[in-house]
């Protein structure tokens, strides 16, 4: 595996959901400032944008939604690390639309809409899921259709593609991600249940098939990937990487070896499986991962936890990481209601709030985290979004 509205929101409302969260949050600590939520919609092709108040979670509008471009049904959406430009996989149109993030959250269209590939058009199909690497340098774009992946050197909002791409994959790649602060770089491919590994360089960009063992066995049409990198004390541990099967309905974790370590002999980006998969919900198809502070700017407090969302069964299930050996540990409750076919999941830098935009319903449905245990709990059950959103990205 790698997250709208159709008004401002109500003043009523906004009260209501106040008093919501003041009954329902169970946090120890209080936020500061204010983070960003995009949202990409189907229906009218469009991105809106979000403030979100980090002491209670709840999303104030900013400004009016921008176009994606005319039908071109968007999929996938990524804020850059820097935080000033996002990008939009359009699956109809075949290409990226572009965006500058401004300070006061709103988005600015940046045109022309960039091809899924300059260099070979035909080659560059239906592009579904996008992945940029820790620094922002490149962005990397599974293209569904055409069994490839394209790659863009990335300088604010302006893409030019590398030499050599798009790169050839296994057969429908549904989902790309990369390693934290690494090199290597991640694949699910939904026909043969398998995720595939690659080393990109980074200066170039270009990605060569050299992971040994890949394409690694992970389940029935593979569908989301994240990462964990959890905190054991005050070090870093190990990376693990997480994949969603949508069709047997549930999660390999995985051991990513990006450095020498007690289970991996070499840093060469090979997966070591984390015990068996984990049952889901029903339709397992995007995943993402909170550090989760149980004291406020204490990361020796931190715990890791895995959020799935379980498109079918209008929920999302929650695990708590083990930070030593990445074992998946069911919270209880082990899941939490959505609205109808949930298509994603955004949750802020601070772990605090989590953000699911239901396809089916024209909502979003809001949690906030529990500090001490992880549990997720409403925070706004359901806002209305424009029709049918399909991916957020928040920070």
């Amino acid at each position: 595996m790698p997250i709208s509205s159709r008004g401002m929101v109500r003043a009523l409302v906004l009260f209501l959901l106040s008093v919501l969260v003041a009954c329902s949050s169970n946090s120890s600590s209080t936020n500061a400032g204010t983070g960003i939520l995009l949202a990409a919609s189907q229906g009218n092709s469009t991105v809106a944008s979000y403030q979100v108040n980090l002491n209670t979670g709840i999303l104030t509008q900013q400004g009016g939604e921008v176009t994606t471009g005319s039908t071109s049904i968007p999929t996938a959406i990524l804020l850059t690390p820097s935080g000033d430009a996002a990008f939009v996989a359009n699956r109809q149109t075949n290409d990226i639309a572009r965006f500058s993030v401004n300070s006061d959250a709103t988005v600015s269209a940046v045109t022309p809409n960039q091809p899924a590939s300059s260099n070979a058009p035909g080659l560059a199909v239906a592009p579904v899921s996008m992945a940029t690497d820790s620094g922002g340098k490149f962005l990397f774009v599974a293209n569904q259709t055409s069994d490839t992946i394209s790659i863009f050197s990335i300088s604010g909002t302006s893409l030019t593609e590398v030499a050599g791409s798009p790169f050839p994959t296994t057969a429908n790649p549904t989902s790309v991600a990369v390693a934290p602060n690494s090199n290597f770089v991640y694949v699910t491919n939904d026909v043969n249940g398998t995720v595939s590994g690659y080393v990109f360089d980074s200066t170039t960009g270009a990605i060569t098939a050299s992971v040994p063992g890949s394409p690694y066995a992970v389940g029935a049409s593979p569908s989301g990937l994240a990462f964990a990198t959890p905190q054991n004390g005050s070090a870093q541990s190990m990376t693990f990487l997480y994949v969603t099967n949508f069709a047997s309905n549930n999660v390999h974790g995985f051991a990513t070896c990006v450095a020498p370590s007690a289970v991996c002999l070499a840093g060469d980006g090979s997966l070591v499986s984390v015990g068996s998969p984990v049952s889901a919900g029903l339709g397992p198809i995007a995943a993402a991962v909170a550090s989760v502070e149980a004291v406020a700017n204490d990361p020796t407090t931190a715990t890791d936890y895995l959020y799935v969302v379980d498109r079918t069964s209008n929920q999302v299930s929650q695990y708590k990481i083990a930070a030593a050996t990445g074992v998946l540990t069911p919270l209880s409750p082990a899941a939490a209601s959505t609205g109808s076919n949930p298509a994603g999941i955004g949750i802020t830098a601070d772990g605090s709030y989590v953000y699911v935009p239901n396809l089916g319903a024209s909502t979003f449905s809001t949690f906030h985290i529990a500090p001490t245990t992880g549990v997720m709990g409403p925070v706004q059950q359901t806002m209305p979004t424009p029709p049918l959103p399909s991916a957020v990205a928040a920070r």
